[in-house]
């Protein structure tokens, strides 16, 4: 090729997708136990469209490299392709077309090798798998029922996301703003049965197996979170003048003081078991009603959680024989756990916002305690005890945050301040106005839990057992107060990079929070 020639693709990429065709290049040779073997899976497409989307090209692309790479390198590479040509999509697509589905499933299929050999992917289409062949949906009508022989799978009904017009289930992937990619319909929330797999049964093992796959670590996370192994303990709530009894499920036994209310899922059967019982119980019929509605995702993932209390029924705790209130909220999923959640507000963030909007008691039961080693408290001098806010302010424009860096005890912080019988967020601005000026700070939330600390104040020339509470800000502008000298004296401010903080601050108690 001359050194001033151009790429022309419509000369070479036909002459070498011919040359690979003819000599069956990407053929693949299974029984060849001479090179290393090495696998590379794509998704297969299903061919209820008439051709490709940019979707297929940048995914499969990515693998084509990877296959040739290998290749190159002198491994035997399996690099199948096939068609997921079974189930309702193309049922659908040909009530659309008025023609077969055998018919248009073979018409897309062809299109589609055509396509994917026009772009030059390396697939053995002599090899592919087409879910909708008996060849292929006999192994997994086989496979089932050796899972269903053993009895690890079952039958239920779960609320799905339901398309009218495709009359199929949408996966929460596939829906845009609440309506189906596909049509545009208005997804719906339906209950229908289903068949299950009792992951729980060989939980154990497939999270062991993630230690031999290739994967990235976020990945393998996801992975072992869609498993959801989870250990702790199962035990009853009480309901007042009543023989039901509200079960749940927790991780963490020991943070069980400080439930201050029990919260059901809105189709948890309690509810209705408990109807005579409930004094609103029209206003909670209206609340499970705009419940049915909403999508599982959309309810996890909602801002502002919303609920309302069962009023006239009281949970009581077994651990303290207190009675507690109990409340329906969406973000309670009734197929997750028991669809019944005991709510600690002090060591939850998802509580506390709840207890927060619906003014419920947030009571610490677990605060850790460290003692400053750098600065250990004197014994010539007495211990106050005091409640602290430490505040984590961040500037939006850059994601950057405020940390002291302090003169005398070397200290890199947050800055912190006592409280003197006033409200939290009030006693935060004032500390960031007296110690470092800023005026207009935006409130995010409070971080649940605290921790206590005990130290020597070579500032104050005190001893001190610190209760920290730890509250957010955005800082809206930066406008300032001119600061006092003795402040700036002791300590300057710095803006610190998000990555950087957990490094950066070397007071344990705060690094605790951060990490929070």
């Amino acid at each position: 090729m001359q050194e001033n020639a151009k790429y022309n693709p419509r000369e070479i990429e036909p002459k070498w997708q011919k040359f690979w065709l003819e000599t069956e290049a990407f053929r693949i040779d299974k029984d060849d136990k001479s090179k290393e073997k090495f696998y590379v899976l794509d998704m297969f497409p299903y061919p209820s469209g008439t051709g490709l989307h940019m979707g297929h090209t940048e995914s499969y692309t990515a693998s084509d490299v990877v296959y040739r790479f290998k290749k190159m390198q002198g491994f035997n590479v399996l690099h199948p392709q096939g068609f997921d040509a079974f189930g309702l999509p193309a049922e659908n697509y040909a009530i659309k077309t008025g023609i077969s589905p055998v018919e248009t499933t073979k018409e897309n299929m062809a299109n589609y090798i055509r396509q994917m050999q026009s772009l030059g992917f390396a697939y053995d289409f002599s090899e592919a798998a087409v879910t909708s062949e008996p060849e292929y949906y006999k192994w997994t009508q086989w496979i089932f029922g050796k899972f269903f022989e053993q009895g690890l799978v079952y039958k239920k009904t779960q609320k799905t996301n339901w398309c009218s017009s495709c009359q199929t289930v949408i996966a929460n992937e596939q829906m845009v703003d609440g309506k189906c990619e596909r049509c545009g319909t208005e997804i719906e929330q339906r209950e229908l049965p289903g068949w299950f797999f009792r992951i729980t049964d060989f939980a154990e093992e497939l999270i062991e197996g993630l230690d031999n796959v290739d994967w990235p670590e976020y990945t393998k996370k996801n992975q072992k979170n869609w498993i959801g192994k989870s250990e702790g303990v199962e035990f009853e709530f009480g309901i007042t003048d009543s023989a039901l009894k509200i079960k749940v499920f927790t991780t963490r036994i020991d943070t069980v003081y400080g439930v201050t209310y029990v919260v059901l899922a809105p189709e948890n059967k309690l509810v209705q078991e408990l109807k005579n019982s409930i004094e609103n119980f029209n206003e909670v019929a209206e609340y499970i009603e705009q419940s049915k509605n909403k999508t599982e995702l959309s309810r996890m993932e909602a801002n502002e959680k919303t609920g309302v209390e069962l009023k006239g029924v009281r949970a009581v705790n077994p651990f303290n024989g207190k009675e507690i209130p109990v409340f329906i909220a969406d973000y309670v999923l009734a197929n997750y756990g028991t669809g019944a959640v005991m709510a600690v507000p002090a060591h939850d963030e998802r509580d506390a916002e709840f207890a927060k909007k619906y003014d419920l008691p947030i009571n610490d039961v677990i605060a850790p305690y460290w003692l400053d080693q750098k600065y250990p408290p004197r014994t010539d001098k007495k211990t106050e005890e005091r409640e602290v806010v430490c505040i984590i302010v961040r500037n939006p424009k850059d994601n950057k945050y405020l940390v002291l860096k302090w003169s005398i005890t070397g200290w890199l912080s947050f800055p912190t301040g006592g409280i003197d019988g006033e409200d939290l967020a009030v006693a935060a601005k004032r500390e960031i106005r007296e110690e470092v000026g800023y005026k207009n700070l935006k409130y995010i939330t409070q971080i649940p839990g605290s921790t206590y600390a005990e130290f020597y104040r070579p500032h104050k020339d005190s001893n001190v057992i610190a209760h920290f509470h730890y509250i957010i800000f955005d800082l809206e502008n930066e406008d300032r107060d001119i600061v006092a000298k003795e402040e700036t004296d002791q300590h300057m401010a710095v803006w610190v990079a998000e990555n950087e903080i957990e490094n950066f601050i070397n007071v344990e108690n705060q690094k605790f929070a951060w990490k929070k």
